[in-house]
């Protein structure tokens, strides 16, 4: 198709390398959005005959609805879902369907779809990763998280903490990746439509009528910018590469503490496989796999970049190719969050302080400052107590051990200082953040707030969107699911 001044057509490989419509798919409600604004743009200026437009929206519509019964799938030899639109609409409507493209170039028009597509996504994400904040902090709230669990760095025994503060702090981190899902959709504020080539039209296009219908702010400022501006999916990719670490590191937490030498996570029987050769197994697979999903996401990011970093000024094709890694960025993160979600609600997280050692050499330290001892002097003498210690009492909590600490340190004496029992060592850390009871609720509520404030603006936007489609009468479920992935998408039985 639009060959018609070249003599010999496409060779059938350049025609595989040039044909994107099965990834495509994931813009087909997008691109029918943008084009139905566009025809009621056409119409409203007198560029084409009301009528004309009428006809246009109808059968835009028309499609959709065959789209979503099955009827009509693209045909990957008209090269994607611009043309496959475009043809099919001519052979419902006519010769109408001809005037579709006027004052429109398919780099304005992939510009506008990818700007939907990606606002779309990005407000799914943002509300997976919402409801991964929300699993957490579930069960922050409940009894397990009143149990204590000791924290770790480098990958030894640290200070101990509450179980709700731990997975609190995991909840906050999704929360972030929520707001910054949702920075980036807020910052995708203008529409690319009307661009054209790269210089504009001739034609009176009323780009400020388009931006409306697609709940834009207006159009962006430079043509050529706007055809060649992956600024979004760059971010995108970027956004979405951080949630996966996340969920790495969530699921990193979720694989040590299934072991049995830990014991501190249960995993649920729906989230564990079996050895094909030990049937005693109780293999933490998922976890495993959410922990290696954030390869290819931070691959993806790293293709994208290169993709974009030696490109002149102006639509070239290349930026083709970053349309499927976006895709997939959004496709292996849903899959992910997902998964992810339903694993943290159902694990079980124990507590056993009677079996953990004690983490309380700081508060010796501590409470050796408050006697007037310098810091440094007493973290040096409290590591030499303990290095004298048997290797059985070195986690301060052998018989005998408190009338040691009193002969090593006597400037305790008479000060009132117990060793907390490993339970009891949160509370002792009450500094604004810390690992108190107090502080941990003060951790939830925040999440909670955020969580809800986000939750509202999505709800709020998402309406927004809503509403500018009803004006076309366009099914509201070609919008289902962005996360979904092109190959899912494409077409009912596809």
């Amino acid at each position: 198709m639009l060959r018609e001044r070249f003599r010999r057509p496409l060779d059938s490989a350049a025609a595989r390398l040039s044909g994107s419509t099965r990834e495509d798919a994931a813009l087909l409600g997008v691109d029918l959005w943008g084009s139905l604004a566009h025809a009621r743009m056409l119409g409203t200026t007198g560029i084409i005959p009301r009528a004309s437009a009428r006809r246009i929206e109808r059968g835009l519509v028309e499609l959709g609805r065959r789209w979503l019964a099955g009827t009509w799938r693209l045909d990957a030899g008209l090269e994607d879902v611009h043309l496959n639109v475009e043809s099919e609409l001519g052979k419902r409507i006519g010769e109408d369907g001809a005037r579709l493209h006027t004052g429109r170039s398919r780099n304005d028009q992939v510009a506008t779809d990818l700007a939907l597509y990606t606002r779309e996504a990005l407000a799914a994400a943002g509300g997976k990763s919402l409801e991964l904040a929300a699993a957490l902090a579930r069960v922050a709230h409940g009894p397990a998280g009143q149990g204590t669990v000791t924290g770790w760095t480098h990958l030894q025994p640290a200070q101990r903490l509450y179980w709700s503060g731990l997975l609190g702090a995991h909840a906050l981190r999704f929360v972030r990746d929520a707001e910054r899902f949702g920075a980036i959709r807020r910052a995708l504020r203008y529409s690319p439509l009307g661009s054209g080539a790269i210089a504009g039209s001739s034609l009176p296009l009323d780009r400020f009528l388009t931006a409306r219908l697609l709940a834009f702010d207006g159009p962006t400022p430079s043509s050529v910018d706007a055809v060649s501006d992956r600024d979004s999916t760059l971010e995108a990719l970027f956004a979405i590469s951080l949630a996966h670490v996340h969920a790495s590191q969530l699921g990193e937490e979720l694989v040590i503490g299934a072991m049995p030498e830990v014991g501190r996570v249960e995993l649920s029987d729906a989230f564990v496989t079996t050895s094909s050769l030990m049937p005693h197994k109780r293999n933490p697979d998922l976890a495993e796999l959410v922990r290696a999903e954030s390869a290819g996401a931070i691959g993806r990011l790293t293709a994208a970049l290169a993709l974009l970093r030696s490109l002149p000024m102006g639509y070239q094709r290349d930026l083709q190719a970053a349309k499927p890694i976006l895709f997939e960025g959004f496709e292996h993160l849903g899959a992910t969050l997902d998964v992810l979600t339903p694993m943290v609600a159902g694990a079980r997280y124990l507590a056993r302080p009677t079996q953990d050692r004690s983490t309380a050499s700081v508060e010796i330290a501590d409470e050796l400052v408050r006697a007037g001892v310098p810091f440094r002097t007493a973290h040096r003498r409290v590591a030499l107590f303990l290095s004298g210690l048997p290797e059985k009492d070195r986690g301060l909590a052998g018989p005998g051990v408190a009338t040691r600490i009193g002969r090593a340190f006597p400037e305790l004496a008479g000060r009132g200082f117990d060793l907390p029992a490993p339970s009891e060592e949160p509370e002792r850390r009450r500094t604004f953040g810390g690992s108190a009871r107090r502080e941990v609720d003060r951790l939830l509520a925040l999440v909670d707030a955020r969580r809800r404030a986000e939750a509202r603006d999505l709800a709020r936007v998402r309406a927004k969107w809503a509403e500018r489609r009803a004006e076309f009468h366009l099914p509201e479920r070609l919008f289902d699911d962005p996360l979904a992935g092109s190959v899912r998408k494409n077409g009912p039985g596809g």
